[in-house]
């Protein structure tokens, strides 16, 4: 790890550009100190893959039918995704290999 103890005593936020502007503002400056530290360069992608797991998840969880819109708003999703998660949860799981082999 870098050390970058030199930017305490310069107003970092004056010189971010949009990209590092928005990860200190919405996280803070210490975790933008700690990306430059730790990767430095690096080209960043946030996936939502795993939210979207997370959201599934929580309808699960909380989903019973009457309060699809409520979720909707809180996951920021739409009631459609709601209702796909819920009709996927009661949807019968397919058996692992159906067929009986022919050759032993």
């Amino acid at each position: 790890m870098r050390d970058l103890s030199w930017l305490d005593e310069l107003d970092v936020l004056q010189t971010l550009d949009k990209d590092t502007a928005l990860i200190a503002k919405s996280c803070g400056v210490d975790v933008l100190k700690s990306l430059w530290a730790e990767v430095p360069g690096i080209t960043l992608y946030i996936s939502e893959k795993p939210l979207n797991e997370l959201r599934r998840q929580y309808i699960n969880k909380h989903a019973n039918g009457q309060n699809t819109h409520e979720i909707a708003v809180r996951l920021g999703v739409s009631e459609r995704f709601v209702y796909k998660v819920m009709a996927e949860r009661s949807k019968p799981k397919p058996k692992e290999n159906p067929q009986i082999p022919l050759f032993d």
